[in-house]
């Protein structure tokens, strides 16, 4: 099983939209992040924090997600953090643990707290008119503040995660 994404990156007022992908084999189980070298294993270990937090059963198969950005590879704050929540959906789709399977078209961006929480506020400092700029070319937002966009053009993060309590509000 393959699977890929687009992931938002806020930088400022600027974003920066990269392509990642992922898939599964059956390989000796486990998770591999590749292209963020060392950052790579704290957000894998988040990953399986959560996954025993939440008593998340998964199949004993390899998953391996992958980013290839000079930005990220080369940038020295933590906005590589900002792949973290579309690579746990990306992660938990091929896992069959969320309900959505076809992400080709998906936009997404947030990070992950230490305690499982989603956090998107920084996405809400973009401009609304650069948003809804890569949103025309035909992908769709992957958010939990939807009220700028018609619901064509996004898919609420509640749905595809089915908890609330994972998700931090807007302005945390």
């Amino acid at each position: 099983m393959h699977k890929q994404m687009y992931a938002l990156i806020p930088n400022g007022t600027n974003s920066h939209i990269m392509e990642i992908f992922g898939y599964s084999t059956k390989g000796v189980p486990g998770l591999e992040i590749v292209g963020l070298g060392n950052r790579g294993k704290s957000i894998k270990e988040k990953f399986v924090y959560l996954n025993k937090k939440l008593g998340l059963k998964l199949p004993p198969r390899r998953f391996v997600l992958c980013v290839e950005d000079s930005m990220i590879s080369s940038c020295k704050d933590d906005l590589y953090r900002w792949l973290e929540l579309p690579f746990l959906i990306m992660y938990w789709s091929m896992a069959m643990v969320l309900p959505i399977q076809n992400l080709d078209n998906c936009l997404c961006g947030g990070m992950i707290t230490a305690r499982g929480k989603i956090n998107m506020g920084q996405l809400s400092s973009l401009s609304l008119d650069e948003l809804e700029a890569h949103l025309e070319t035909g992908l769709k937002l992957i958010t939990s503040d939807f009220s700028h966009f018609g619901p064509d053009k996004v898919i609420p993060l509640r749905e595809i995660i089915g908890r609330d309590d994972l998700i931090l509000p807007s302005s945390a």
